[in-house]
């Protein structure tokens, strides 16, 4: 077979073999030196892995003192002699240390411990390493209580439950401690369980005061209850994502309280606020408070941005109210808008396919179908309800009414789709909405902020995906943001931002993934954070 044959079939010839030298007589004696006779383990050996496993693994805790050798070699089944040596090997590693009369042999730490001392050293004067270390302690924890999920026993639930963070009582830290030991010792890996443990010693080493503001501060010790249930609940259902989900949630929440109370957290560079029942009192109304707090952020030279469901044209009136000059996001996030270029400046549009098949589910379902393409209403029809809104709301009315299919035939972009239901009897609404959910819920972003309007927009677009895409191009870090909001759409941001603010009038959902809750929209909510979270920390609160 010719080398172009070979080359065609895939086949390499075969490499040639190199040439061998005949070993010396010295060179024979060398290697016969350094060959030792193949034996199995020891006995001693096999003792001293099973107590160094039973070491990592976190049952055998460091101060805990052994059996004798006697009893050790009992229950081993082994001579004296093996159990010595294999606690001879156990000491060599500084796993275990002798002492004399009754002290007998005990564990000094369990392997990877020596950890936390260079955790110590990084940690600096202070908490100028607090957020480092807080990162750290996610990373870990968060995989802790996964595991925690899959793995825990009765006992260890036995042991959660009985660990709660009481307002007015004391040992309020030394249950918290205890709290996030147990999660760590029922997700049954040793060396989880004692960095985990390294790191919650190290932060309560170092600024035992500060965390005892954050369980005495009005609120705290509720707020830590509730989220130290929420993980314990997820890990009983046996959720491991719902559980890395609570924990995450939980040591977010800390470590924006500690970087606060410790006076290390950035200071608040962008604030980006919610639109109907957060920065508006009612359907069309800022407050002289509200509009004279916004001013003296943005002197303070915190930058504005309004976040809404609604689209670019339904924002004007409020951005040229408190005179503006940032960009929008508008349409639940699908869209960021120069407002005063009048243009898009990101888009995430809706899949035309998928456009169109909402589009004809709701036909079917009965419901009146709108599109919003380009800051431009389509809708099918308009009824007397919705031309009183536009009235109330003061709003733009529809671009074009009926015929809304020729959006698709002119291969507009789709930002928002919007279904009323309210023309619909209650068992039509609550079969509609099922079915909506079923068919799209997995592909798009779904939510109904105003009952009986329900919202499509691509399940890549949200309020928190756009803030994070116009922070980074303006320069700011998610920690330098606040972010204030109402309803279930707001959640994303709430959560992503810095600081999350929940209305008084928020939803549930709103308030859970918020840090902190502020008054309602009708008394002067977005106000009095603008003072707690921003002016008061760059020292220019007005006087009250």
């Amino acid at each position: 077979m010719s080398a172009a044959t070979e080359k065609g079939t895939g086949h390499r010839p075969p490499e040639r073999e190199p040439k061998s030298r005949k070993p010396t007589p010295q060179d024979q004696e060398t290697f016969r030196q350094r060959l030792r006779p193949v034996t199995p383990a020891t006995v001693s050996e096999q003792v001293a892995d099973q107590l160094r496993d039973l070491i990592s693994s976190g049952r055998l805790q460091p101060g805990d003192k052994l059996p004798s050798e006697r009893e050790l070699a009992e229950r081993f089944g082994v001579g004296r002699p093996a159990v010595r040596e294999a606690l001879r090997e156990l000491k060599a590693q500084q796993l275990v240390s002798s002492g004399r009369g009754s002290r007998g042999t005990v564990v000094t730490q369990v392997p990877g411990s020596e950890i936390s001392a260079p955790l110590a050293g990084l940690l600096g004067s202070g908490a100028e390493r607090l957020l480092d270390l807080m990162e750290l302690r996610i990373a870990v924890e968060v995989q802790a209580a996964g595991l925690a999920a899959r793995r825990a026993t009765l006992e260890d639930l036995r042991r959660l439950s009985g660990i709660e963070i009481r307002p007015y009582e004391s040992g309020l830290a030394e249950n918290d401690i205890a709290y996030h030991r147990a999660i760590a010792e029922a997700s049954h890996n040793g060396l989880v369980r004692q960095v985990s443990q390294d790191i919650v010693d190290l932060l309560h080493e170092h600024m035992p005061a500060i965390l005892h503001v954050i369980y005495t501060q009005p609120g705290g010790a509720g707020a830590v209850q509730r989220q130290h249930d929420a993980v314990l609940a997820a890990i009983r259902r046996g959720d491991e994502d719902g559980a890395r989900k609570a924990m995450r949630e939980h040591l977010s929440y800390v470590t924006r309280g500690l970087m606060q109370l410790a006076g290390s957290g950035s200071s608040i560079r962008l604030v980006i606020m919610d639109l109907d029942g957060t920065l508006l009192a009612g359907p069309r109304h800022i407050s002289d408070r509200t509009k004279e707090a916004v001013a003296m952020v943005r002197e303070a030279g915190a930058e504005f941005v309004l976040a809404s469901a609604r689209p670019p044209r339904s924002t004007r009136r409020y951005y040229e109210e408190l005179e503006l000059t940032t960009p929008i996001i508008a349409c639940n996030g699908a869209l960021l808008w120069d407002l005063m270029a009048n243009v898009p400046l990101s888009r995430v549009s809706i899949r035309a396919e998928l456009a169109e098949e909402m589009v004809t589910i709701g036909r079917e379902l009965g419901t009146i179908v709108n599109l919003e393409s380009e800051d431009e209403w389509f809708a099918d029809r308009v009824n007397d309800r919705i031309m009183e809104n536009i009235e109330r709301y003061g709003v733009a009315p529809p671009k074009q009414v009926g015929n809304i299919d020729e959006v698709f035939a002119q291969n507009r972009p789709v930002e928002q789709v919007f279904m009323d239901l309210r023309d619909l009897d209650q068992e039509a609404q609550n079969t509609a909405r099922v079915t909506l959910a079923r068919i799209f819920s997995s592909h798009s972003n779904m939510t109904e902020t105003v009952s009986g309007l329900v919202d499509f927009v691509a399940a890549e677009a949200s309020k928190a995906s756009m803030a994070q895409q116009l922070a980074r191009s303006m320069g700011i870090a998610a920690e330098q943001v606040l972010a204030i909001g109402d309803h279930d759409n707001d959640v994303s941001l709430l959560r992503w931002a810095g600081v999350g603010v929940a209305m008084g009038n928020a939803t549930p959902a709103a308030k859970a993934a918020a840090d902190a809750v502020t008054s309602s929209n009708l008394r002067e909510g977005v106000a009095e954070a603008l003072d707690r979270w921003v002016l008061d920390q760059l020292g220019g609160s007005r006087g009250r």
